[in-house]
């Protein structure tokens, strides 16, 4: 079947314009947002747009029969594949390159301009030796995505609109256009031009199914994580715990700990420090634990001054010295916060199930019970809660940690600043 190359192209941009509308409307719908997936569907739209410009000047040219024109349509069909190259690259969590969005576009119209390619066939190897470069690049960047496993499709696609792009390179040599007049009534460019746009439509709802994916995982990210200090939240922290300690219930073998803080009389340091302060001391305390405890350990926060940590694999033992350790570097860090003699303490209830094969439950509620016994005990320190409900350390070496003077500087400082602010 004879397929006629105007007739192709035109339905080629009607096409085109259909496909970047629905994918501007779809950005425009999301208010324009400049977050990865709604701005990669809107970045691709704008790319399709200046394909169907490109394209349109291309046959306005061809019908006219003007070999200047169809070069300015096909650079602008280069620069949309170059759009389309940024706007991988940056949905992968790259910077924009505008050096490389404008590079073959402007290399494309000097060599067509310049003399070096003055024939209709030598413009387009040059061009489609840059739309297949663009298209690899493309596909290269989704492919270093940290998970590729949602945008195999489209990679797949860039690659083979880029390896189409190079297969008519030899046909160019052993079947010339010639001239604009010839290229009208030619056999295999038509082919040429359904090819990629099945392509094109293929690619835009891939990519919108791309974006999709990744928005329901950023909500998914942002409902599991606390806004304030960026740890998991409550509910991703039971999750978290639940699948540990399950995997300890029916593995058997391994020992699983629990740290649960509560930083020490927070609402007074609230109350006269102010709630900025309050928050930049949360932030703190979430910074040190993710960096005092191990890689491995998962720390989140309950909700207000309350934080908790698993620890897999770890026993009571060392669950109590990295606790200690956590309750000194916080203590330390804390002296001064924004230059103000906050002096913020934190009082850590531990528990392991060390002994037991325990549930959830039962393990946070003997942390919990540890935490409240270094409240009543003083705050400032850790208390190991055991298996028989004492409040007891996890060998007899062990000792409940505390810092008594800290603790009471730390009073003595609110008690002095709200008399200040009281005169």
């Amino acid at each position: 079947m004879q397929l006629n190359l105007v007739t192709i192209s035109a339905a080629d941009i009607a096409v085109a314009a259909v496909l970047a509308s629905m994918l501007l409307l779809t950005w425009g719908r999301d208010g324009w947002s400049l977050e990865a997936a709604p701005r990669f569907v809107g970045a691709w739209g704008v790319s399709i747009l200046v394909f169907s410009l490109g394209s349109a000047v291309m046959l306005a040219s061809a019908v006219a029969v003007s070999t200047d024109g169809i070069a300015l349509g096909a650079g602008l069909n280069i620069l949309a594949s170059a759009l389309k190259w940024n706007a991988a690259r940056r949905f992968a969590g790259k910077a924009s390159a505008p050096f490389w969005i404008v590079f073959g576009p402007t290399c494309f119209l000097i060599i067509a301009y310049s003399g070096l390619a003055p024939s209709l066939d030598g413009r387009f190897v040059a061009a489609c030796s840059f739309l297949a470069f663009y298209g690899f690049a493309a596909g290269l960047e989704l492919r270093r995505m940290p998970d590729t496993s949602q945008s195999w499709p489209a990679i797949a696609l860039l690659f083979l609109g880029g390896a189409s792009y190079l297969s008519w390179i030899p046909i160019a040599f052993t079947l010339p256009l010639g001239s604009v007049s010839a290229a009208l009534t030619s056999h295999w460019l038509p082919y040429l031009v359904l090819a990629t746009m099945l392509l094109r439509v293929a690619l835009a709802f891939v990519v919108l199914s791309m974006a999709k994916e990744r928005d329901e995982a950023e909500q998914r990210r942002y409902a599991l994580t606390d806004s304030l200090t960026g740890l998991p939240n409550r509910r991703a922290l039971f999750e978290v715990a639940e699948s540990v300690v399950q995997r300890r219930v029916h593995g058997g073998g391994t020992p699983v700990s629990l740290l649960i803080a509560d930083l020490d009389f927070f609402k007074e340091t609230n109350d006269t420090f102010g709630h900025k302060v309050g928050d930049d001391v949360l932030c703190l305390f979430a910074n040190i634990a993710t960096r005092s405890l191990e890689v491995s350990n998962v720390v989140g926060r309950l909700g207000g001054e309350e934080f908790a940590a698993i620890l897999p694999s770890i026993d009571g033992v060392i669950a109590v010295e990295e606790a200690e350790r956590l309750r000194k570097e916080f203590e330390q860090a804390a002296g001064f916060v924004n230059g103000l003699p906050v002096g913020a303490t934190v009082s850590i209830g531990v528990a392991s199930d060390s002994e037991v094969d325990s549930g959830l439950s039962s393990l946070f509620r003997r942390a919990d019970a540890a935490l409240y016994a270094a409240k009543s005990a003083g705050r400032n320190r850790v208390v190991y809660m055991g298996a028989n409900g004492g409040a007891e350390p996890p060998e007899p070496s062990g000792t409940v940690r505390t810092s008594p003077t800290r603790l009471e500087a730390h009073r003595s400082s609110l008690i002095r600043c709200k008399q200040t602010q009281t005169m």
